[in-house]
């Protein structure tokens, strides 16, 4: 079980998925910084100029970058930006370039129109290879650094001592910042097949980070037998229980609400590697015990 692994895959996949348009493109130069220090260089729109349509500039390699992250990918959109982006280099970048790079947002890929159109351009520019750089594209770049490159730009990832560590005071920092809600009258909270994961279409990633948390999940049970706040318990779940329903009720993936849920427990800045570690047993915990994702379907 590598759950520093884990980690980083589901920060980076929910930073891909979230990240638009300037926020995005900071995010791309980031990764390309740490990638290839000295080499990259940032691209920023400078007074009535702009940028001269190059958002990112990779000198060894005579690579231009433009950045495109709408709030969604629309076709017509796509290639009205892909054409002007690449029309609008040519008079200014054209002897430092031999290839060009789209970097897009889009989880799912770019469709068929996009692509052509992309091939299209390499065709009435054959001097110059066009390509185009998405999800699998910039996990690439981003894996290919260093632990503590990883810690900088993702935040620093708790590991098995994290977890077989942790105490009740690490605990307590977490539960402080979400037992502020008023329970209902009664909660529904019961145990959860051993199935939910695979039920609820959690990818492995996740599946890792909560088989870790499980581990000291006990701990969270044993936290809120000696509070002297008899209610703690209940309170967090119904906490959880309705920012569970919110961000279902928005039809966001299921791995895209673990993630939303690992926010609202630990707070929106990434913590110690221990904090880290109380998140995940707080999770793992309520995932077990209450009403947090779907059940299990009944067998007969």
């Amino acid at each position: 079980m590598d759950i520093t692994r884990a980690y980083y895959e589901k920060c980076f996949e929910v930073s891909f998925l979230v990240k638009r348009g300037n926020e995005f493109q900071d995010f791309f130069s980031e990764i390309m910084e740490k990638r290839y220090p000295s080499d990259f260089v940032r691209v920023r729109p400078w007074g009535n100029v702009g940028d001269r349509k190059n958002d990112g500039y990779l000198k060894s390699a005579r690579t231009l970058f433009q950045v495109y992250a709408p709030n969604e990918m629309k076709a017509r959109e796509a290639i009205s930006k892909i054409r002007e982006d690449f029309d609008g280099a040519i008079p200014y970048w054209e002897k430092h370039f031999d290839i060009w790079v789209f970097v897009h947002n889009s989880r799912a890929g770019l469709g068929p129109d996009v692509t052509r159109t992309l091939l299209d351009i390499h065709r009435t520019n054959p001097q110059i290879t066009v390509d185009q750089w998405g999800f699998g594209e910039l996990r690439r770049e981003v894996f290919e650094l260093s632990e503590i490159d990883l810690a900088l730009l993702l935040g620093p990832a708790p590991n098995m001592n994290n977890i077989l560590q942790l105490g009740f005071a690490s605990l307590q920092n977490v539960l402080s910042a979400i037992a502020r809600e008023s329970p209902s009258p009664d909660p529904d909270i019961r145990p959860i097949p051993p199935d939910k994961l695979s039920a609820n279409a959690l990818s492995h990633h996740t599946e890792t980070l909560l088989n870790a948390g499980m581990i000291r999940a006990d701990l969270v049970g044993e936290f809120f037998d000696r509070w002297h706040d008899p209610t703690l318990g209940n309170e967090i779940a119904e906490a959880f229980n309705r920012e569970y329903e919110r961000l279902r009720s928005q039809n966001l993936l299921p791995d895209r609400i673990f993630y939303q849920l690992w926010i609202f427990a630990g707070g929106v800045e990434r913590g110690t590697p221990d904090h880290e570690a109380a998140v995940l047993a707080v999770l793992a915990y309520l995932f077990e015990k209450c009403e947090i994702f779907e059940e299990s379907p009944v067998r007969d």
